[in-house]
């Protein structure tokens, strides 16, 4: 019975030993993941008429139309639409950057719409969708070109821009109603946003 004590005793004694060692000995491990890169805008455009918005798809072919403006009897042209754009980006980079340019918006060389059309550059809350004017402010399509919104400018937020034909109040500086003094015929132009770096 001696001789089993002392056994059962030095079984135990090494049984502990072996768990003492697993369970206090250190033992690295590397663990890793590889996160990839993303940095991309989406651009949505909406044609607003009172309170309807209505999304264009084609936004080259389509795009910002405002038609066949309406004169009244003031002899100013207007139109009874404006357009919003939302260009929302998903970046992980650290920082980077939104520039706004256009092409004149004419009908040849020497006739345009540039300081009759308004352009209000905002930042909207993900979260709550309230809008706040950036600093690139609310100009005449004219001074918009090469207007520059940096990701610092919208921490938790999206970009939105409003384009409107002058209505002769609330119109941006130097932007001016249309008036029978403006040659008829098609104007157009384009608005580029590009994303970088």
């Amino acid at each position: 019975m001696h001789k089993r004590s002392i056994l059962t005793a030095t079984v135990l004694i090494l049984v502990l030993g072996l768990v003492s060692s697993v369970c206090f000995g250190a033992t690295t491990i590397r663990i890793a993941a590889n996160i990839g890169e993303v940095h991309q805008m989406d651009v949505v455009l909406n044609k607003v008429v009172g309170t309807t918005w209505t999304l264009i798809t084609n936004l080259l072919t389509e795009g910002m139309d405002f038609g066949s403006l309406t004169k009244g009897t003031d002899n100013v042209f207007r139109s009874d639409a404006y357009f919003v754009v939302d260009a929302p980006v998903t970046s992980n980079r650290s920082s980077w950057t939104i520039t706004h340019t256009r092409t004149n918006f004419q009908r040849d060389t020497t006739n345009n719409l540039n300081n009759n059309t308004n352009v209000k550059f905002m930042k909207v809350n993900n979260a709550t969708d309230a809008e706040t004017l950036l600093s690139s402010g609310y100009v005449s399509y004219e001074n918009s070109n090469n207007k520059i919104i940096n990701s610092a400018d919208l921490v938790d937020s999206r970009l939105r821009i409003y384009y409107s034909i002058a209505a002769g109040s609330g119109d941006a500086s130097g932007v001016s109603v249309i008036t029978t003094d403006k040659p008829s015929g098609a104007y157009a132009g384009t608005v580029t946003l590009t994303l970088s770096p």
